[in-house]
């Protein structure tokens, strides 16, 4: 049985969830011996903990000043995170989200003995959502990595055209389900005596299109019966005033804490991703774990997590009138509300259910090791 690591060091966001999820699929199927490496300050640390598998908790940091401080004991990490490695005869170490200290580690696999497999969620920065040296640090991962997975056959493109890394070295797992609530989930029928909800659910950024979404919203016919949720933190400048003030829309501006997501996507309808640019979206797989289906538009691998499915819309075109025209076309048809619901909710128990994304691991991480 091959001795596994899954190695993730953010604090919070989808890092964290998409390594518990990987990491209980994977303790389930029980093909490897897995242990787990992660921030102590993760917001979901109890999550973790609750795996019962052998845990290393490093303490990173909360904020730029404690970064500073962090980076003294540096050297600390590397040798406690070297001894881990050793400790556990880790073979194959699986980097499931990158962190700023991923590239000052991941020469230690090597000395270690253990193969490499970096899992690489964005091929190149997000417009707004840059940093210098981000593409640096990529290709130092990718330069230290036996293997590759990637979320989207669009980001293996990206990981190509942009490091040359070998493609007969890289394998695409499409992102898993992202669950907040326990139980089945739910088999959605529109909304008869409300407001169809729509929601959008994430860090706002320039490049999520919010921009566009408002565009969309003010040209629905005012007979269409809807409301619109924006959910997440950032800074959305003269935007916000222009939310504020539509009636049919609200704001709730801020970082929402683990606990509350799953309550946030139960009283919506349907979700939306009005994306200028995009590699993969976390809040569409919460989508398939609420049940909901989506509209997105055609950039990046949005289409590929919807389309192969039939678990929501993507819009023609990234124009404000083709995202207008699919979420009237959803909120009005409660037929096609049902059928794309009912695909969701089909493809979240096979296609993108942890078991299966696991089994995908597993065969990656036995190629690795050979």
């Amino acid at each position: 049985m091959t001795r596994a690591l899954l190695w993730q060091w953010q604090r919070r966001g989808g890092g964290p969830k998409y390594t518990v999820e990987l990491a209980r699929a994977l303790a389930a199927r029980g093909r490897v011996a897995l242990a787990l490496s992660v921030s102590r300050q993760a917001e979901i640390i109890a999550d973790y903990r609750a795996q019962g598998l052998p845990l290393q908790e490093i303490d990173t940091y909360r904020g730029g000043r404690e970064f500073i401080t962090a980076t003294l004991r540096l050297p600390a990490v590397r040798a406690a995170f070297r001894d881990y490695l050793k400790r556990q005869r880790i073979e194959v170490v699986v980097a499931t989200m990158s962190h700023l200290w991923n590239p000052i580690m991941v020469d230690l696999v090597a000395r270690a003995g253990a193969r490499l497999v970096t899992v690489v969620h964005d091929a190149a920065s997000h417009p707004g959502d840059d940093h210098p040296l981000r593409q640096r640090m990529i290709a130092r991962e990718l330069r230290a990595s036996d293997r590759v997975v990637t979320l989207s056959d669009h980001v293996a493109a990206g990981v190509r055209a942009n490091f040359a890394y070998p493609a007969d070295r890289m394998t695409v797992i499409p992102h898993g389900i992202f669950r907040f609530d326990t139980g089945l989930i739910p088999a959605r029928q529109a909304p008869a005596d409300r407001p169809f909800r729509f929601l959008f659910f994430g860090r706002l950024l320039p490049y999520k299109g919010l921009d566009l979404l408002m565009d969309a919203v003010e040209r629905i016919d005012p007979a269409v019966n809807f409301e619109l949720a924006i959910v997440g933190n950032g800074d959305l400048g003269p935007l916000a005033a222009r939310i504020a003030a539509h009636p049919r829309a609200r704001l709730d501006r801020r970082w929402i804490p683990e606990h509350e997501v799953g309550g946030i996507f139960a009283a919506a309808d349907a979700t939306v991703a009005p994306y200028r640019e995009a590699s993969q979206s976390g809040a569409l797989a919460a989508s398939y774990g609420a049940g909901l289906p989506m509209i997105a538009t055609p950039v990046g691998g949005l289409a590929e997590q919807i389309m192969p499915f039939g678990a929501g819309l993507v819009t023609a075109d990234t124009t404000p009138g083709a995202f207008a025209a699919a979420m009237t076309r959803l909120a009005t048809d409660p037929d096609l509300y049902a059928r794309l619901a009912a695909n969701t909710v089909e493809t979240a128990q096979g296609p993108l259910s942890w078991d299966r994304i696991a089994g995908q691991f597993e065969d990656t991480i036995e190629r690795a090791r050979r």
